[in-house]
């Protein structure tokens, strides 16, 4: 009975250690299984939006003052045609030109860029920030993968960071040389296309590995 017991136990660590040695290699992916993750993300969040969520947007003197992004922005918007405003606060005085408040709205050809998809963006210090909507410029599409992290555990799953270059079809008014100037990241986006490195998490889940999105905690 002991030799029968010693024998149950020796295949018992086999097992594990067999099983063990399958979940590592199922951990090492290759080409093919991270451009379907990568592949999978860009399609559900591949469109560089700037960050605009809610619209009418106000801009007031201090906005100016301190040259905010909806201060520099909007009005090159509303010269192309996107945006329209309205002045919801006269100026002190008929020079006073700098006291305006102006309401910015979307014109009909902004709304065409105004994707309302429930979507997590992260911004400033890393935080995620859940929203419905956002003004949206381009769209990019996986060029290759290039290059990933060595797996690891986190929170019982193996996750790696895929590097990889992408393709971009940005919007037509993007090419106007001051709409470049003022939304400077989706310029070197736009500019670098094909040769930088974009990043994604993904995650070993099911035998299939797949994006790893933000946590706005709910």
């Amino acid at each position: 009975m002991r030799e029968l017991t010693v024998i149950a136990t020796a295949v018992a660590v086999c097992l594990v250690s067999m099983s063990g040695l399958v979940r590592a290699g199922m951990a090492q992916p290759g080409p093919h299984e991270l451009t379907r993750a990568v592949n999978q993300y860009l399609a559900d969040h591949g469109d560089l939006c700037v960050g605009k969520f809610t619209w009418p947007r106000v801009v007031t003197p201090a906005d100016r003052e301190a040259k905010t992004n909806d201060a520099v922005q909007l009005p090159v918007l509303e010269r192309l045609g996107l945006v329209e405003s309205t002045v919801v606060s006269a100026p002190t005085s008929a020079a006073a030109t700098n006291g305006l408040v102006k309401s910015y709205s979307l014109s009909e050809k902004g709304r065409r860029y105004y994707l309302r998809k429930r979507q997590i963006t992260v911004g400033a210090h890393d935080r995620p920030t859940a929203h419905d909507a956002d003004l949206c410029v381009a769209r990019l599409k996986l060029d290759k993968v290039v290059k990933w992290s060595p797996p690891e555990q986190v929170r019982g799953h193996f996750e790696t960071v895929v590097h990889y270059t992408y393709h971009i079809k940005e919007a037509k008014w993007m090419d106007d040389p001051q709409a470049r100037q003022v939304f400077p990241v989706v310029d070197r986006i736009i500019r670098h296309q094909d040769n930088m490195l974009m990043s994604v998490t993904v995650r070993l889940e099911d035998d299939e590995w797949r994006p790893v999105l933000p946590d706005a905690g709910g």
